[in-house]
């Protein structure tokens, strides 16, 4: 395999989640899957993607940041990391895309309704201990936890800064409990060719996306968004 497969799918999965906040899991643990095992996709690019997720704190660290909405999603998502990293040994990923595909795919097409204004109905403030758990228990078991939480906060917060330093907070605080329970389960699988070309491809990816990003007004932001988890929704039942 050449090794433009891991670096070129790295640089563009991290210039996805620069642009819109959220995203890289998919298609690094979508591809790289194909060509790895995929236990030791979703493990690696974990400990690879902790560098990603500080790159974009770093370029976001001057916005404002809601402890409140921060708490909501970050406490529950403790006890659901743990429990998706445990069933990440267990149960079948094929199921597991297909019902966490369905799911997402509806949850981009609800924020999308949102945000057009054709729907009244908006998750409010109190329901980020949902999306910290569902956000949570995806990441665990397919490396995806993005679409709960980033919907969560693009109905509740208007700067795309913002969301981006928060959602990311959020990030860094499940890679990191991931990595604690995959250790503990005697599940590290590491596989350090993919830590390798991660390192040289995330901050090439996540320099170019942040300034794709911040061409956006935030309105247009919000609907990217949108778009962003319907499209990683569809990806997740394709790949």
């Amino acid at each position: 395999m050449s090794p433009l497969v891991p670096l070129l799918t790295v640089s563009f999965a991290w210039f996805f989640q620069a642009f819109t906040g959220f995203g890289a899991g998919i298609f690094i643990v979508g591809v790289l899957s194909l060509f790895y095992e995929p236990k030791e996709v979703i493990v690696s690019s974990a400990v690879v993607n902790l560098a990603g997720t500080l790159l974009i704190l770093w370029q976001n660290r001057k916005a404002r940041v809601d402890m409140r909405l921060l708490a909501y999603l970050i406490l529950p998502s403790v006890p659901s990391i743990y429990l998706g990293a445990y069933l990440l040994s267990l149960l079948d990923k094929h199921t597991l895309k297909l019902i966490i595909g369905v799911f997402i795919l509806l949850l981009g097409f609800y924020d999308l309704l949102v945000q057009s204004g054709k729907l009244r109905l908006r998750l409010g403030r109190r329901s980020g201990p949902l999306a910290g758990f569902l956000g949570g228990l995806f990441a665990g078991l397919v490396g995806l936890g993005g679409p709960p939480p980033a919907v969560y906060l693009n109905q509740n917060t208007q700067d795309p800064r913002s969301f981006k330093l928060m959602l990311n907070i959020y990030f860094t605080s499940n890679i990191l409990l991931r990595l604690l329970f995959y250790g503990v389960q005697d599940t590290l699988y590491i596989n350090t060719e993919i830590i390798l070309y991660s390192l040289v491809g995330i901050p090439l990816g996540v320099l170019l996306g942040s300034y794709a990003g911040g061409l956006l007004s935030g309105r247009s932001f919000k609907g990217v968004v949108s778009t962003s988890v319907l499209l990683l929704g569809a990806l997740l039942l394709i790949l």
